[in-house]
């Protein structure tokens, strides 16, 4: 069997690790993680495996599925909550997997665009909302509320996240605190020294009223 043949099988040499669905997503988002998403390519992943880039189509049929494979890896962590939580309470749930959504942030800021960017799209990231949407309805919540209210916490986290990881510029030092006063007062409460107090205090804003919607039955709509 030539070299080529073997790899593109994932078989190993005594100098080629095992290829696997799992080798070659982990290896991926750790490049990602080194060089961002612009950066990334199936060749590079290919070198950093220490095979031909081809060979990862063995196992991965488009870059779009590898990706989503990256994205169920980024996601392992939150989908762990529901399934290891002791609180069967869905606001308590959904507090959690907020938090632990922009841990990923922090942990993988690179690679974190993924999931702000691309619809779920795999069984896994499927299962982990089944498992976060049966939980609503074992305690009568309703589907429209359930759908509404995941989709305003998970554009939140997005959100949020996507903000904390653009950082920010001195704007204001370069056109001056002196004429732009109240810029410069409200600023200093935008530091990153506060970002964990802003999030929680966006995310409990939504999730009271998730718990009041949940009390009534309905979504209140603006008049």
């Amino acid at each position: 069997m030539s070299r080529a043949a073997s790899r593109k099988r994932g078989t190993s040499s005594p100098h080629q690790p095992e290829l696997s669905p799992e080798t070659i997503r982990t290896a991926a988002l750790a490049l990602i993680d080194d060089e961002g998403l612009t950066g990334f390519s199936t060749r590079k992943l290919g070198r950093a495996l220490g095979c031909e880039a081809m060979a990862i189509y063995w196992y991965f049929p488009s870059k779009d599925a590898l990706l989503d494979a990256v994205v169920d890896k980024l996601m392992e962590d939150v989908a762990l909550v529901i399934s290891t939580s002791r609180k069967r309470d869905w606001i308590a749930v959904l507090r959690a997997v907020a938090i632990a959504y922009r841990g990923v942030a922090h942990a993988h800021p690179k690679a974190f665009p993924l999931l702000a960017t691309r619809r779920f799209a795999s069984e896994t990231t499927f299962e982990f909302l089944e498992q976060l949407f049966a939980l609503a309805r074992e305690q009568g919540i309703d589907d429209h509320v359930t759908a509404w209210f995941y989709r305003v916490v998970s554009s939140y986290c997005n959100g949020f996240a996507l903000n904390e990881l653009a950082g920010s510029r001195d704007v204001i030092a370069k056109t001056g605190g002196k004429r732009f006063a109240r810029v410069t007062a409200v600023s200093a409460w935008l530091e990153p020294k506060y970002l964990d107090e802003l999030f929680d205090f966006g995310l409990e804003l939504q999730l009271a009223a998730l718990a009041r919607a949940t009390r009534s039955g309905r979504v209140a709509r603006p008049r």
